[in-house]
């Protein structure tokens, strides 16, 4: 019986190893630590700083605005010397200066639209009683000369678009004190240049052209009647009357306030549509860039005949 037992023992003991050794065998005694995490080094060099953002480039440098010639849309006149004729004794529009050359707005304004149709110019002096007859007849390639546009001139001529907008005003001696207005000259002697709107214009205010008109080829003529006293008043745009005014510092003066609204255009024979297509485009032009502005404060504001 006991050596049956103790086998039976040894042979359970036997099985318990070998169940345990299937198992993977006992634990260590002292499990091993696990392994710290490695530390990054330190690094051995000031981190590099974050560049800046990349700013955008530069804007691509702007083209210079368009020279005049480039928005010019006319004709081009193939570099023709144009005749135009003018009644040259009506400052500012034109008139000689000390050196007896034709100077002027209407002057600098047809220099300006001969660089961009590509055109010369020569002013020839004409009396404006035939000026327009003149042009007609073919002597003269346009009329340039402070011209008002009328229903009656359309008739032979044909204008260009409206290049200054004035009125008509009444111009006295500075010492005047009787006329205050158009109202006041009915029974006055009053100058006038023939041949002009402002001609047709005093026939209606006076009461008797016969007698109360004084015809003057032109208006320096007239003007210079007036500072004599061999009339009384003149009739005469507004423009010009400021022009005569400069020249003439002290001695005249306007009656009240221009008292009509009237145009003046360049004038071109009947149906030469080419030199008409050519100075709108330029006038077009001229008033668009500014240069039309600097041209009427040169004339209009900061001409002073003498200074």
């Amino acid at each position: 019986m006991f050596r049956k037992g103790m086998l039976i023992a040894l042979l359970l003991a036997l099985a318990v190893l070998v169940s345990l050794a299937a198992c993977g065998g006992a634990a260590p005694a002292t499990p091993t630590k696990a392994p710290e995490p490695t530390k990054a080094p330190a690094p051995t060099v000031a981190p590099t700083k974050a560049p800046e953002p990349t700013k955008p480039p530069a804007p691509p440098t702007v083209a210079a605005s368009p020279t005049p010639a480039a928005a010019y849309t006319g004709p081009n006149l193939g570099g023709k010397e144009l005749k135009i004729g003018s009644d040259t004794a009506y400052p500012p529009f034109e008139f000689p200066d000390k050196d007896k050359k034709i100077v002027g707005f209407d002057v600098d304004m047809v220099d300006e639209i001969c660089k961009l149709a590509n055109c010369k110019y020569k002013f020839i002096t004409t009396y404006i009683d035939t000026i327009f007859t003149k042009l007609a007849a073919g002597e003269f390639d346009l009329v340039v000369s402070g011209v008002t546009i009328t229903e009656e001139r359309k008739k032979t001529v044909d204008f260009s678009d409206s290049y200054l907008k004035y009125g008509e005003v009444i111009l006295v001696r500075a010492d005047e004190t009787k006329i205050q207005g158009k109202d006041d000259i009915k029974n006055v002697m009053v100058g006038v240049q023939t041949g002009t709107s402002n001609e047709e214009t005093a026939k209606k205010l006076v009461a008797n052209e016969k007698t109360n008109l004084k015809r003057y080829q032109t208006f320096d003529l007239a003007v210079a009647a007036l500072i004599n006293k061999d009339v009384d008043a003149v009739v005469i745009d507004s423009p010009a009357a400021d022009g005569f005014m400069a020249q003439n510092r002290g001695k005249l003066k306007k009656a009240g306030q221009p008292f009509t609204s009237d145009d003046l255009g360049i004038a071109v024979k009947k149906g030469d549509k080419q030199l008409l297509d050519a100075f709108n485009a330029g006038l077009k032009v001229i008033k668009a860039n500014g240069t039309w502005d600097k041209l009427y404060k040169k004339w209009f504001e900061d001409f002073k005949p003498g200074s």
